[in-house]
């Protein structure tokens, strides 16, 4: 439709990291929709992750394709930093468990900034899931969080209201003074 975008995140199910059946669908999916591989962001679990250790082959493999890795829901399982390493990963997601309070408890806020900061020194992007306030927004804009997602920024939506909204918003790169992540 001609509507800019960076790329589309989509959720890995369990079943699909057997084998190569989750390469295959990629490979498939991107031939028949002509999206290019780095448009496009699979999104695992650590929960998945952890019973899936095998599945860093797949994994590798579209990574070298150029497709992104990232965990979602980062730090509410049980897997060790070392997963950070062990995966091809291009991006954590943290869990909007923690950033919900991020603004109430020095204890979430330092468990975010700690996660930031781990991000970064890995050579990882990181996005903030659950914002729901300019308080939110603007902590994570300080602590030079890459990107943010939640109901500040929008509700669910369907294919035909989310193009409307693309449409009517102005998007722009954000200043440690500015309080949102982009505006309307």
């Amino acid at each position: 439709m001609g509507l800019p975008f960076s790329r589309i995140a989509v959720n890995a199910f369990p079943a699909q990291l057997h084998g190569d059946l989750l390469l295959k669908d990629v490979e498939d999916a991107l031939q028949a929709t002509g999206l290019p591989a780095s448009a496009l962001e699979l999104e695992i679990t650590e929960n998945i992750a952890l019973k899936y250790e095998d599945a860093t082959g797949p994994l590798q493999r579209l990574h070298e394709m150029g497709v992104s890795i990232a965990f979602d829901d980062f730090g509410t399982g049980y897997a060790s930093l070392s997963y950070l390493t062990r995966f091809p990963l291009s991006r954590i997601k943290i869990d909007r468990s923690f950033v919900q309070k991020i603004t109430d408890s020095p204890q979430d806020a330092a468990i975010v900034r700690s996660l930031i900061g781990i991000a970064h020194n890995l050579g990882l992007e990181i996005t903030a899931e659950g914002v729901e306030t300019d308080a939110q927004a603007l902590f994570l804009l300080k602590e030079k969080c890459e990107e943010a997602q939640g109901f500040l920024y929008g509700r669910p939506m369907s294919a035909s209201d989310f193009e409307e909204y693309l449409r009517a918003r102005t998007f722009f790169t954000p200043t440690v003074g500015d309080s949102l992540l982009f505006r309307h």
